[in-house]
């Protein structure tokens, strides 16, 4: 059985080596949102700490600890070989990255942060996050990722912090705290594509930085891609190592165990999407899994496992869109695609 640990004092020894992390840190500290699960509350020997998506194991892999997955999108930080391919038994369809993990003790050069804030192009506007703004965030899909983490409106007021570029009264560019830890915060910055290369992320970022400076706080960066890395280090962030992620996608909270699949043989075949017809895509089956093939506008082919989340629906797990197929058609996402 799964159990949330209140002592953590007694998981500490699990994660021995792992305190200079303040994210696993905070969750020995039992931070609001962060939990810890064990199997056996007096005597664990396993142990799985969890806060903002991210998880992490330790301990003696255990096969009931690997099983059980908290709710929404998580990111496993993976080391262990052992977890590693508990995990991936009981959740055969996660996508593994590569991210970049950076130090947690960097001393920032205040005089380069300060000169990247005052490079803001002219006709930008530069406001810390406000209610308006913070309510702002959340309608827009591109930078709801950076105020979500917080219950409400007056939770990300008093405990979040962030600041925002503004173009004409609309978002362009945020960098926000999309976590709190006891001492510090996890950074995350988004900025709108069309506004991309014009140093808006380093600006609004340098001004987040500076502002946990000014309050003896931490802004922890982890990277998810290159572009990101190299953002951190133009920042003065020391790039500390590589590790692997599996990220899994809400789609896993929804998964029929034991599908019917007398009809999955005739969900197969080539589709044709009806709003634009140069776009085809494949459904074939391997052995018991169906999958999901299509090029996209770059040339780059993928061949995504459908997971069924009823009867004649299905998810993946790179995206939250949904396929659900009728009698010669397949809606994806919304859009109707018709069998060939």
């Amino acid at each position: 059985m799964i159990y949330e640990l209140n002592d953590t004092s007694k998981a500490e020894k699990l994660f021995a080596g792992m305190e200079d992390d303040i994210w696993l840190r905070s969750c020995l500290e039992k931070i609001p949102d962060s939990k810890i699960y064990v199997t056996d509350l007096e005597h664990p020997r396993s142990a799985m700490a969890f806060l903002a998506g991210e998880v992490v194991y330790a301990g003696e892999p255990d096969a009931e600890l690997a099983a059980f997955k908290p709710e929404g999108e998580i990111d496993i930080d993976i080391r262990d070989e052992a977890w590693e391919k508990l995990i991936k038994a009981y959740f055969p369809g996660g996508y593994m990255y590569t991210r970049y993990a950076f130090k947690t003790d960097t001393k920032f050069d205040r005089a380069k942060l300060e000169a990247l804030v005052a490079m803001l192009p002219a006709g930008y506007e530069l406001r810390r996050i406000d209610a308006e703004i913070y309510n702002m965030c959340l309608d827009d899909d591109l930078f709801e990722d950076a105020v979500m983490e917080f219950e409400s409106e007056e939770d990300y007021l008093e405990r979040g912090r962030g600041f925002a570029i503004l173009k004409d009264g609309e978002i362009v560019s945020v960098a926000s705290s999309c976590c709190v830890y006891s001492s510090g915060i996890e950074v995350e910055i988004d900025t709108a594509e069309e506004e991309r290369r014009k140093g808006l992320a380093s600006a609004v970022g340098a001004k987040l930085i500076l502002s946990c400076l000014d309050d003896g706080l931490y802004p922890r960066w982890d990277a998810a891609n290159p572009e990101s890395m190299r953002l951190a280090e133009k920042l003065g962030y020391e790039f500390s190592h590589e590790y692997q992620s599996y990220w899994l996608s809400d789609v896993f909270d929804h998964v029929i165990t034991n599908p019917d699949r007398s009809k999955w043989d005739s969900f197969c075949g080539r589709y044709q999407r009806t709003d634009d017809p140069d776009r085809i895509y494949e459904i074939d089956r391997k052995g018991d899994d169906l999958y999901y093939h299509f090029v996209n506008l770059k040339g780059t082919h993928f061949d995504l496992r459908l997971f069924p989340i009823g009867e004649d629906t299905f998810g993946i797990n790179e995206d939250d869109f949904t396929l659900v197929f009728s009698d010669g058609e397949m809606t994806l996402d919304g859009v109707a695609c018709r069998k060939l």
